[in-house]
């Protein structure tokens, strides 16, 4: 079974995203978490996204443009501290800013400085192409979550849509009354699930591609606004399909 698990999920040819990403979960409140609960500071090659984590806590994610494979270095003696220490240079609030010339919100350093180093994670990301034509099972073995529709984090899905996935299959596999019906009622969970998984991993692929060249699309005459209408008058929509649950 574990077998035929990974080679599923491996038929999804995986694509490095571009982008790796540090994470951490911090016991802080943030300074506008009345005005704003969920906000993107936008770089080029780059942005900072934070949400609230409730209970006082505040959920950051810093998404840097770069090969896959970076790792940093170990806590030393003399710097106890080398992710924050990048993660502070990155998102530079003071003049002359970044590498790139961008000064950031000071909101960035406010939750990075109220994070301990220990709790910084960072991981390359991947997703990779829907698989529509390949499956999600095998006789009677299936998938589901990121081994059946990895997806890039900024649409906030990736565990929403293992959860559909979880309700889903225990719903068909509740009417299964003999081990032959397994094969029909876990293409049938596939065939249910597949439209909405596919589009959500598109939409997340483009959106986070789209971000970090957001000013550049704005320079370009007539595409740039045309862009910025369509992304409005479209939003609610979108917000509407992403977080209506279908089962």
């Amino acid at each position: 079974m574990a077998k035929e698990s990974v080679l599923m999920s491996g038929s999804a040819n995986r694509r490095y995203s571009g982008f790796t990403c540090y994470a951490a979960l911090c016991e802080h409140k943030a300074s506008n978490i009345e005005e704003v609960s969920y906000q993107i500071l936008l770089g080029k090659d780059k942005y900072f996204v934070s949400t609230d984590g409730g209970g006082e806590r505040q959920q950051w994610f810093a998404l840097i443009r770069e090969d896959a494979g970076g790792v940093d270095p170990e806590p030393t003696d003399v710097e106890q501290e080398p992710k924050l220490k990048r993660l502070l240079n990155e998102f530079n609030n003071a003049e002359p800013g970044d590498a790139n010339g961008d000064v950031w919100d000071d909101f960035a350093h406010e939750l990075l400085k109220a994070t301990p180093e220990e709790n910084i994670k960072r991981r390359d990301l991947y997703d990779g192409a829907p698989l529509i034509s390949q499956g999600w099972s095998r006789g009677q073995v299936c998938i589901c979550g990121d081994a059946a529709h990895p997806m890039m984090p900024n649409l906030g899905q990736g565990g929403c849509q293992a959860t559909e996935d979880g309700y889903r299959l225990s719903k068909e596999l509740e009417g299964v009354k003999n081990t032959k019906d397994i094969e029909g009622a876990l293409q049938t969970y596939f065939s249910k699930r597949i439209p909405r998984t596919t589009a959500i991993q598109i939409a997340a692929q483009l959106g986070s591609d789209l971000l970090v060249d957001f000013d550049k699309m704005m320079t370009i005459p007539l595409v740039g606004p045309f862009f910025l209408f369509m992304t409005q008058v479209s939003m609610p929509f979108i917000l509407r399909f992403l977080y209506t649950p279908e089962f």
